[in-house]
């Protein structure tokens, strides 16, 4: 399992990795402590999402270009 976190302003947080069961995951988080919130929350497997949608996220929010290059390959990151 992998699991990546960035910070991508106040009160904001992107988490995404690779789990084996789960597949690919990819979560926004807003706010802190008590007011947190998930405001994005798709996997491969619960959301059905795919390659192609992990790849959009993950250059929208401005993640490693070689892990964008891992998800594109269909390798575990």
């Amino acid at each position: 399992m992998s699991r990546y976190i960035k910070n991508i302003g106040r009160e904001k947080d992107v988490v995404y990795g690779f789990d084996n069961t789960e597949g690919y995951f990819f979560q926004l988080f807003t706010g802190k402590d008590e007011n947190e919130r998930i405001t994005i929350d798709e996997s491969s497997l619960f959301t059905k999402m795919s390659n192609a949608k992990m790849m959009e996220l993950m250059q929208e929010y401005g993640v490693s270009e070689s892990h964008i290059s891992m998800v594109a390959l269909d390798l575990p990151l």
